[in-house]
């Protein structure tokens, strides 16, 4: 009496007892074919018996001490531990299959462990004898209710064998993965078994071994599933994807799909978004006179990094000293230093051997420019340019004449608000006020930046000469007139050879002078002046 209450209570206790969900009764994601057999026990053959949408599988198990085929066209083969195997494979002979289930209990590969691992592996070598690509699931087998053993099931295996088989199923599945055949593991167990590992009731037939027929439907949607889970190709239900990781400049991200009949998972990658966050940069090489300089920026988030070169700077030569002497300036030699580099070479007395710029020898400028160098009235615009066409603004234009008279020192007061002590123009512009030259474009600005024009330099010549009465008073020029605050100037320019205008009657005073035609009008105030 004491013994039968207690196991009322056990049964009570297993029936309190959620199973744990780990597969949903749901509509299966695969399309179930010929390429698929399933090998198994008797279980087997009742899953086949009730779930007639298994349509294409072909189906095997031991029924009876026979082999049975569940499916039309086969007939039966005798049964026998290692001679029962062979048959089950060779009755797949003229057959092709990429898929095997096998759901072996102890009734058909032995009761002993060492015993269903050897003849379980003889199965495996046998299909995958037949076919070395084959995916091959094998399944943790069936849970038991032995608190309900009745009829010829009084004497069936215990929850504890039942562990040690499914442990021998995944020791012998690692073992061919290893060996590289694909080899997984389908877990028929879980989904039927409470959290004690016993049969649910609700699956449960009546003898603790088979199951219900919502068992046998449900053991089907577990099988399915399993196969879609396994397989992207299957016909899934994809929701949108989840993010998983990010993509980055330099690095590919990965994102999930889930489908939401079966729970399969899929994941694809996200291309690289190739948008470099680059930093400032940096140097790591300097250029040299003849060597290319190195710059590089690197990426703040995926450290890539882009070099360039940076091109050699070229010399700057300097003119240091006249070495010897000829008839005509290009016909001295002497000494330029680079003074970059403090290379030195040898040459002619040409302002092209600094400037890259300079018009070509025969040029109307070119002679003028090469006076106005090497008699050190101007350095250029830079180290190694004098841009002749570049227009002269006002600044340089009493920037040279003061260079012309000697850099002289002055004291005055500055009357323009547009020239300060730390302009390099200042002391120009204070001496050319203070000689009468120019009186600014207003009484308080000088608008130093602003373009020089013609006939602005010719009266800033005339007046630096001191300006004299011109000697003719012909006007060849029908752009000039008596009126113009510039007339004596014209004249006396065209008296003294600084400037012939731009063509025989036009003298263009409203055109801006450019630094080529100020070397010209210089070189010629100095000959008509000094000889």
């Amino acid at each position: 009496m004491k013994r039968l209450l207690s196991i009322c209570l056990a049964l009570l206790l297993l029936l309190s007892v959620l199973p744990p969900v780990t597969a949903t009764e749901t509509v299966s994601c695969l399309t179930v074919d010929s390429s698929l057999v399933i090998i198994g026990d008797s279980n087997t053959v009742f899953l086949k018996k009730n779930n007639p949408d298994i349509q294409a599988a072909r189906i095997y198990a031991r029924v009876s001490a026979t082999i049975q085929e569940a499916v039309e066209n086969y007939s039966y083969y005798a049964d026998g531990y290692n001679y029962g195997i062979c048959q089950l494979v060779n009755a797949l002979d003229g057959s092709s299959f990429d898929t095997v289930i096998i759901n072996m209990g102890t009734n058909n590969l032995g009761s002993s462990i060492p015993a269903y691992k050897s003849n379980y592996k003889k199965l495996l070598d046998r299909l995958y004898g037949k076919n070395p690509n084959a995916v091959i699931y094998c399944c943790k087998i069936l849970p038991i209710n032995p608190y309900n053993y009745g009829g010829p099931y009084y004497n069936a295996i215990t929850l504890e064998n039942v562990d040690k088989i499914n442990a021998a199923v995944a020791e012998v599945q690692q073992e061919y993965a290893a060996q590289g055949y694909d080899a997984r593991i389908m877990d028929l167990h879980t989904p039927f078994s409470n959290a004690y590992g016993v049969l649910l009731d609700r699956y449960d037939s009546g003898g603790g071994i088979h199951l219900t027929t919502s068992g046998y439907h449900y053991l089907n949607t577990v099988i399915q599933t399993a196969l879609a889970q396994g397989d992207p190709n299957a016909n899934h239900s994809w929701n949108s994807s989840t993010v998983l990781t990010a993509p980055s400049c330099g690095a590919n991200g990965e994102k999930v799909y889930s489908c939401s009949v079966c729970g399969a998972r899929k994941t694809e990658a996200i291309p690289a978004t190739g948008a470099h966050s680059w930093d400032e940069g940096r140097q790591l090489r300097a250029p040299g006179c003849t060597e290319e300089g190195v710059y590089a920026l690197s990426c703040t988030v995926c450290g890539s990094e882009i070099r360039w070169a940076i091109p050699a700077l070229g010399h700057c030569w300097s003119f240091q000293q006249t070495l010897t002497e000829g008839e005509t300036l290009h016909d001295y030699t002497g000494k330029f230093v680079c003074f970059r580099c403090w290379q030195s070479k040898e040459a002619r007395l040409c302002a092209s051997e600094v400037f890259t710029d300079m018009p070509e020898e025969d040029h109307w400028a070119h002679n003028a420019i090469d006076w106005l160098y090497f008699s050190g009235l101007t350095s250029g615009t830079t180290p190694t340019t004098f841009s002749p066409d570049g227009t002269l603004d006002r600044a340089q234009a009493l920037t040279f004449l003061w260079a012309l008279r000697g850099r002289p020192q002055v004291e005055a007061e500055n009357p323009f608000t547009d020239v300060t002590e730390a302009d390099y123009f200042c002391a120009p512009v204070l001496w050319a006020v203070a000689k009468g030259i120019t009186y600014g474009t207003t009484p308080t600005t000088f608008s130093p930046t602003e373009p020089c024009l013609r006939a602005q330099i010719v009266t800033f010549l005339w007046a630096y000469a001191g300006s004299p009465e011109p000697a003719i008073t012909e006007n060849p020029f029908e752009d000039v007139s008596e009126a113009d605050y510039f007339y004596k100037p014209v004249l006396w320019a065209v008296e003294k050879g600084v400037t012939y205008g731009v063509d025989e009657t036009h003298f263009a005073p409203a055109q801006p002078c450019t630094r080529a035609q100020m070397a010209v009008f210089l070189h010629a105030l100095v000959t008509a002046l000094y000889g």
